[in-house]
């Protein structure tokens, strides 16, 4: 496949038709379109190695190059009815050649009676109109004001309903936003008693799908989380919006 060349007429550097996409410095495109398409299906790096006769290195180089590209992608803004809870993962140190404790077995459960096990929250939000979901990964044990303002900062329009358990984070964070409704309910509560449109049921459900959507990696490293999550809601974007076409 050629690849075009063009020059900026304003600062009149050359840059390719690939720059700024996950395309650009791959040096074997043809083979790009299969691996894309072995990705989609699920087939794990090493996998797609041996198919399309590449490196494991080259193989996961091109994976991390298309799921980081991915964050253009994720919702701006979220509006209307806003659901919003966090999930929990053990601190993955996968890949890193230096830790300073004795490797564990891979794996996405958190033990909360392993207390040296240090956690990540994926703070999730989630459009009841439109499906669009937002992640945020935070490296915590414990969720703070500090963080919620961190992650969700501009993320919501005014006049948005915000739905949440009753943590007292997500209260203190409220206190300073009052252009939006925050309506709460018990954690344990699938369905608030008095108002059945107060639920977490959606994101419960998503939280449910990010698990088996993780788990196949057999342990993804904390550091690449958040592109995992974003390849995540990506997919499941186009997913829910493709149509069938009649032959």
């Amino acid at each position: 496949m050629a690849v075009k060349f063009y020059q900026c007429k304003e600062c009149k550097k050359n840059y390719r038709e690939t720059t700024g996409t996950p395309l650009y410095r791959i040096q074997i495109k043809d083979k790009w379109q299969r691996y894309l398409d072995l990705m989609e299906r699920g087939f794990p790096i090493k996998k797609i190695a041996e198919e399309l006769d590449i490196s494991i290195q080259t193989s996961f180089d091109w994976r991390h190059k298309i799921i980081s590209s991915l964050e253009q992608f994720i919702p701006k803004e979220l509006r209307s009815t806003v659901e919003c809870d966090e999930i929990e993962f053990s601190l993955s140190n996968k890949g890193d050649r230096n830790l300073k404790r004795k490797a564990r077995k891979r794996g996405n459960d958190f033990i909360r009676e392993d207390k040296g096990i240090s956690t990540v929250q994926v703070i999730t939000a989630i459009e009841r109109e439109t499906g669009d979901k937002f992640f945020k990964v935070v490296e915590t044990k414990s969720l703070t004001k500090e963080q919620i303002e961190i992650a969700l900062e501009g993320k919501l329009a005014k006049g948005t309903t915000l739905i949440t358990d009753k943590h007292n984070s997500y209260k203190s964070y409220m206190e300073d936003h009052q252009d939006i409704n925050h309506k709460r309910l018990l954690a344990k509560d699938h369905v608030d008693k008095k108002d059945k449109s107060i639920h977490l049921q959606n994101i419960n459900n998503v939280h449910s799908q990010v698990r088996d959507f993780i788990r196949p990696f057999n342990g993804v490293s904390s550091k690449y989380l958040q592109n995992y999550l974003n390849w995540y809601a990506n997919q499941n974007h186009v997913n829910s919006h493709k149509e069938t076409l009649k032959s």
